[in-house]
């Protein structure tokens, strides 16, 4: 009898032996903050405890860092095995080979491609194979602090929008009011890391009728439209003293900061602010109202040890159901998603109506941000040409000539 035991009991220690060395690791990565963090790990969870083999841990870099980080591991193996992606990195990772074709998981009529506009997958596409699916297709907006244009006396954003008038004249004016009456910076346009310096900054350029690149991927912030855009932002920074220098830390979520261009996602990281806040359309600028659509999307690495699993926690996250929850801080390109009332209501910091405004309607005329296969290294470029240019006393055109040389050097 007590043989049999000790039989039973060997072979139930070897069977969860044998199911714990089965079990399936993966590494997400993500440069996620906030609640929207929060609800990734929620849902590396739930997936868990759905398919008990496959366990997910979320790994998270700064947006500013993770394209680099991520080719490094990748290039050192030891890379994630599924992550976001951002659209500008895109060319420069398919280039190396680093993604895995998705083709099998969206050709698989379950998966429902269809409901993805072409728009939103042309950039994932190479050839025969697709390499991405998108998750987030948001077009930039601005967060504005109504506390700070109460106290200065100055109309909102959306107030201003409303009767035609929100262009950057208009933009740069209420900046100006609002360091003028409460010290705190009107505005700032870029993020704090100058790595990060495209987002808002190409809003602006685009505007003016400005862009980072033509259309042969050569380098384009010293056009004539682009200098007078970029001398329109250093003008803010240093004639009016309304955005803060580069090395400066001051953050839209500290309450001394009347405007920030940023993704829809970013209000995610204003659940705790002590002010009143709102979101609106961004400016108009000569060439018209454009903001950058900040497109990212679900990969699956080309290194990975475990791809059918790493693709299947794709797929997951790329559901209908799924998607529809991280909707709240990544508008979805699912058609069946962005056009449900669910998603209008789905982020209750958010008014339906203000959301409309500021994100869906501004669809249209938003762009996808294009660069060469030679970005991560062009960027380094850009970045620390940024910083030369936001110097007293820099001569903008003279600096935007040497960014050029640089990148069209590469």
């Amino acid at each position: 009898m007590n043989r049999s035991v000790l039989v039973l009991g060997l072979s139930a220690l070897l069977a969860v032996s044998v199911a714990s060395a089965q079990k399936v690791n993966l590494r997400f990565s993500t440069w996620a903050g906030g609640e929207g963090l929060t609800l990734l790990q929620q849902l590396a969870q739930e997936y868990g405890a759905q398919n008990p083999n496959v366990g997910v841990t979320v790994e998270v870099t700064p947006f500013a860092d993770y394209a680099s980080k991520v080719a490094v591991q990748l290039a050192s193996g030891s890379g994630p095995d599924v992550g976001w992606l951002a659209e500008q990195s895109v060319p420069t990772f398919l280039k190396s080979g680093s993604l895995k074709d998705l083709s099998a998981l969206t050709s698989d009529p379950a998966f429902n491609l269809a409901d993805f506009p072409i728009s939103a997958l042309s950039l994932w596409k190479q050839g025969k194979g697709v390499y991405g699916v998108p998750f987030s297709n948001s077009p930039q907006v601005l967060f504005y602090n109504k506390d700070l244009f109460k106290q200065a006396g100055v109309s909102t954003p959306l107030q201003q929008y409303a009767k035609g008038g929100w262009d950057y004249a208009t933009f740069r004016s209420s900046a100006k009011t609002i360091k003028d009456k409460t010290g705190a910076f009107g505005a700032r346009i870029m993020r704090v890391d100058t790595k990060a310096w495209n987002s808002g900054t190409l809003g602006v350029l685009w505007s003016y009728g400005g862009n980072a690149y033509d259309n042969n991927l050569k380098c384009a912030v010293n056009s004539p439209a682009s200098v007078r855009a970029f001398q329109f932002m250093y003008d803010m920074t240093f004639k009016d003293s309304s955005v803060p220098r580069p090395g400066d830390q001051t953050t839209f979520q500290g309450g001394r900061l009347g405007m920030y261009i940023d993704n829809v996602s970013f209000s995610a990281q204003l659940k705790d602010a002590a002010f009143k806040w709102g979101v609106a359309p961004l400016p108009k600028g000569p060439a018209g109202r454009i903001t950058q659509l900040g497109q990212a999307g679900y990969v699956v690495f080309a290194k990975s040890s475990n791809p059918s699993e790493a693709q299947a926690f794709l797929k997951f996250l790329a559901s209908p159901a799924v998607m529809a929850r991280t909707a709240k801080f990544f508008p979805p390109p699912r058609k069946s998603v962005l056009t449900s009332k669910a998603y209008l209501g789905s982020n209750p910091a958010i008014p339906a109506a203000e959301l409309k405004t500021a994100l869906v309607n501004q669809l249209g005329s938003a762009r996808v941000f294009k660069t060469s296969d030679n970005f991560l290294r062009a960027n380094d470029i850009f970045a620390s040409g940024i910083e030369r240019l936001y110097q007293p006393g820099a001569n903008v055109g003279n600096v935007l000539n040497d960014i050029c040389k640089g990148v069209d050097g590469l």
